[in-house]
């Protein structure tokens, strides 16, 4: 079993928390740095106490079960991973044992502060909002590992097409810059709902949390900068989807310009549903002006994230590295109270320079 359990951690386990550090990041520095013990008291209590609160947080953790899952799959399926079916060969509670170990790992941050809501629920006699949340835990990890077992013997499924969506979608001319999002609809709808649902959920968080405590613009702004985080999957697909379909687009006779419209356009679409959320939850006390500040700052960063990938050279861990130390950067710029704008426009300028510089030489080889 141990030996099963290494495996599991060296190929999965650790490329999950090496791919979603940024996530992880901005998660701990939001529930650990910008709110205090009281205030998590304050948020378990109630949810304890008010069911609906407490079925949006189990929401919030099935989501990001079906994440975990949905990552795992996509690791069993890879070309490079085909060795795990080999799992098999082991009897059947080793592998049980070891696929709920793995799946534990990867849910150890929601199931460790879930401990933290039990303790608090058995101390106010809350016996059956406690064993709901102690059953949703065991349920989150007997699915992963009913799923992980169908998937290890069951190697070479063939999916059926969305045929009915792709012969409606292809009646439709695309413009360019609806490329990519046509791409996310069709092929990866899962990660465009759950990555969607994560980020609104963030801002709707801050602008409802504003109010309570005497906070200023810098907490709508750390949120911002956890959406803009939230997005770095859609910049890796991004850029893996334009070398692997559109890798013949540098030999258009297009402008720099041009170029750089298609890349705005693309991501200010994507970013709808937060554009959305702002205005419609913006607090009292905050003017249009600032929300039009935040949406074009949390642009700025997704666009600064996409044009980086164009820089030759950098492997997947330097580049996961530098993005972690960014992030803490823009946390502390925000914190010593550095204008969003001005911020923006610093990130604009630097895409556009290294988009120019980079852009006809890059290659392919970042996350593969």
């Amino acid at each position: 079993m141990k030996t099963i359990s290494r495996i599991l951690s060296l190929t999965i386990t650790k490329e999950y928390y090496r791919q979603n550090a940024i996530f992880i990041f901005a998660i701990m520095m939001v529930s650990f740095g910008f709110l205090r013990a009281e205030e998590h008291k304050t948020i378990i209590k109630s949810a304890l106490n008010l069911p609906l609160l407490l079925v949006l947080i189990f929401i919030g953790w099935a989501l990001h079960v079906l994440k975990v899952i949905l990552f795992c799959l996509r690791m069993f399926e890879s070309k490079n991973n085909e060795f795990l079916y080999n799992i098999r060969l082991f009897s059947p509670l080793k592998r049980y044992i070891a696929l709920g170990l793995m799946q534990f790992s990867l849910l150890q941050l929601t199931i460790l502060y879930s401990f933290w809501m039990i303790k608090i629920g058995i101390e106010q006699n809350k016996i059956i909002e406690t064993s709901s949340i102690i059953g949703f835990n065991f349920l989150s990890i007997i699915a992963g590992i009913i799923i992980y077992e169908y998937r290890i013997k069951h190697p070479n499924v063939v999916r059926a097409s969305p045929k009915r969506i792709q012969n409606l979608l292809s009646r439709f001319r695309t413009p360019p810059y609806l490329f990519f999002i046509r791409y996310l609809f069709a092929k990866q709808p899962v990660l465009l709902l759950i990555s969607k649902l994560f980020t609104c959920l963030i801002l709707i968080g801050v602008c409802c949390l504003y109010p309570t405590d005497l906070y200023d613009e810098r907490l709508l702004a750390i949120g911002g900068l956890i959406a803009a985080a939230g997005h770095t999957v859609f910049c890796q697909q991004f850029f893996n989807y334009e070398n692997k379909f559109l890798s013949f687009n540098r030999n258009l006779p297009l402008s720099l310009q041009q170029r750089i419209l298609g890349y705005f356009l693309t991501y200010s679409l994507i970013l709808i549903p937060e554009f959305i959320v702002i205005l419609r939850n913006l607090p009292d006390g905050v003017s249009y002006l600032f929300a039009f500040q935040l949406i074009i700052f949390v642009l700025s960063m997704i666009f600064l994230n996409h044009h980086t990938q164009y820089i030759n050279g950098i492997s997947a861990d330097i580049y996961l590295q530098r993005l972690f130390f960014a992030g803490i950067l823009f946390l502390f710029l925000i914190m010593f109270k550095i204008p969003v704008f001005l911020i923006s426009i610093i990130n604009f300028s630097l895409a556009i320079f290294i988009f120019q510089k980079n852009y006809y030489e890059s290659q392919s080889s970042l996350f593969k």
